[in-house]
């Protein structure tokens, strides 16, 4: 059984104009949904609104127990590449719950690239050590070179799913 838990309805807000790495997709699970035998789907797909000239885009997917993003881990890094207006990218995962103090991602990626030249990579598997009755982010973050007012990018689509 497949049970939706997050889903974006809209393009989320832009992550623009700063060199601090910022979430643009996020899902929170609550203390106590993180439990062994759950696997969780999770999907973004990274659209870049706008690039001043030659800027670096890198994306990250984190997980921790901070609602402060860069003080979560990360658990997969794209390269940063030079990235144009319309550039996309995909970010895919699954999450399985094996234990009450153990996680594993199974994580691929693609560097944002002009649309159907995209190449994903592998990005695990990373094992997480977990608290059944804690709270924990899962967020798809961003992280420009250079602060422009130019430098623009979003999660297009954003889902998180339950395989039960």
């Amino acid at each position: 059984m497949l049970r939706l838990n997050t889903m974006a309805t809209a393009e989320g807000a832009e992550h623009e104009n700063t060199t601090t790495e910022g979430s643009i997709a996020r899902k929170a699970f609550a203390a106590g949904e993180l439990l062994p035998g759950k696997i969780y789907g999770f999907e973004c797909g990274v659209i870049v609104n706008d690039n001043n000239s030659t800027d670096t885009l890198t994306l990250a997917v984190r997980f921790g127990t901070s609602s402060t993003v860069t003080s979560n881990t990360a658990i997969a890094t794209s390269a940063a590449v030079d990235v144009a207006d319309g550039d996309v990218a995909i970010v895919r995962g699954t999450i399985h719950v094996q234990s009450t103090t153990r996680a594993v991602f199974l994580v691929e990626m693609a560097e944002p690239d002009a649309i159907g030249s995209i190449t994903m990579k592998n990005q695990g598997p990373v094992l997480a050590t977990i608290a059944a009755e804690t709270a924990y982010y899962l967020d798809v973050t961003a992280d420009w070179s250079a602060a422009h007012a130019d430098n623009e990018v979003a999660a297009m689509a954003f889902a998180v799913w339950e395989i039960a």
